[in-house]
């Protein structure tokens, strides 16, 4: 889901059309559905962080859309009240996502994805080429494409291995750079 919706309702509501509802469009409706999707999912972590480093979030635009969901009166009681504190979290998540850029920096290159440079979060194995590569980085190879990126031979998601040593070198190299940073004072 991409908070860019919020841009394209924007975007139609300065932009005068005469009867949207011709074209089968609803910006108060299609607002009042997003709204309520993002005040369901206010509250799960993981939303809260997606959102801090999609790159579409907006500051500016979550404060105008709450404003312009309260005016029209799209949400009500406890729906309003998750939308509105959602900014307030996801400020927080982005200042932790930050945080972890900043701690995950200097990585080992072991630990990064060989196709996005990230650090990886689920490691697995290609059985085909014998590359490790984050999980999410190859689950979306194989949507578009049922190859090893690396040597194009047949691969499915079954064949797929988690790198569990990988993992737990990961997590400890982590939990030492954390233990750093604490007793540091960062």
């Amino acid at each position: 889901m991409k908070i860019s919706l919020f841009n394209a309702y924007f975007s139609f509501h300065t932009t005068q059309v005469d009867n949207p509802e011709n074209y089968n469009f609803r910006p108060k409706e299609m607002l009042r559905d997003l709204c309520a999707i993002f005040a369901s999912f206010s509250s799960a972590h993981e939303f809260q962080v997606e959102c801090a480093k999609s790159g579409y979030y907006n500051t500016d635009l979550m404060t105008k859309s709450v404003k312009t969901c309260r005016k029209l009166n799209l949400l009500t009681g406890e729906s309003m009240e998750l939308f509105e504190s959602l900014a307030e979290k996801v400020k927080t998540a982005s200042k932790h996502v930050g945080d972890d850029d900043a701690l995950v920096a200097d990585a080992p290159d072991e630990f990064l994805d060989p196709l996005m440079c990230t650090f990886m979060k689920d490691p697995v194995l290609l059985p085909t080429s014998g590359t490790v590569i984050d999980r999410s980085t190859i689950m979306q190879h194989l949507l578009n494409d049922p190859v090893d990126p690396f040597n194009r031979k047949p691969l499915t998601v079954d064949m797929i291995i988690p790198a569990t040593e990988l993992k737990e070198k990961m997590e400890n190299w982590l939990e030492e750079k954390r233990s750093a940073m604490s007793t540091q004072g960062v």
